[in-house]
């Protein structure tokens, strides 16, 4: 019988500029019949807690958003915002996604199903390149904190920093399942709709 996966919460980046996309909100683009942000709600059903960062959503026991300061300061400071709304409900692990995985439903089951075996400090996804995917993840709680609390200013920092120091444990994810959308080639690729 397979270990069950520990308690985990769940950090959605959902707040870019999308600025290869025109500044669109591309959260809000459609695949499969469902939006971006959808897909990583649904996603993240499992999870004890969910804190969006980057979108105004209606705040339930489960359920919270906010934003990175000061806005459009990349990804590290979206997760240190994240990880401060979710301060009290800590759960061991946390996941950290981006918003703009339209497979993410099939991709992040992948990962949580490595967390129980994984003596490291998460698991990450890697691509058929061997390229890890650092918002694709589920990091130890605490070992992501401390990662944030050891940059000092998180402002436009690359997720590769904050997470150098960390020991993970990688896990092969088809490259269709680690597709994001940044650019309308990727879109069109998808089968999205950008108009």
């Amino acid at each position: 019988m397979p270990a069950r996966a520990p308690e985990w919460n769940a950090i959605i980046l959902a707040g870019g500029r999308a600025s290869r996309l025109g500044g669109i909100d591309k959260t809000q683009l459609t695949f499969r019949g469902r939006t971006l942000l959808q897909a990583s709600l649904t996603a993240t059903r499992s999870a004890s807690r969910v804190a969006v960062v980057g979108r105004d959503l209606e705040r339930t026991a489960r359920l919270s958003s906010t934003v990175e300061l000061p806005r459009w300061s990349g990804p590290v400071s979206a997760v240190v915002a994240g990880l401060a709304d979710l301060r009290h409900g800590d759960a061991p692990f946390t996941a950290v996604l981006a918003a703009d995985l339209p497979r993410i439903d099939l991709a992040l089951p992948l990962i949580i199903a490595r967390l129980a075996t994984a003596a490291t400090d998460g698991v990450i996804a890697v691509d058929s390149g061997s390229v890890p995917q650092p918002l694709l993840a589920v990091y130890r709680t605490s070992a992501l904190r401390n990662a944030a609390a050891g940059l000092g200013t998180p402002e436009n920092l690359p997720m590769r920093r904050l997470i150098s120091e960390l020991e993970l444990t990688e896990v092969a994810v088809p490259d269709e399942l680690c597709a994001d959308v940044d650019t309308a080639e990727d879109a069109e690729a998808l089968g999205i709709d950008v108009a």
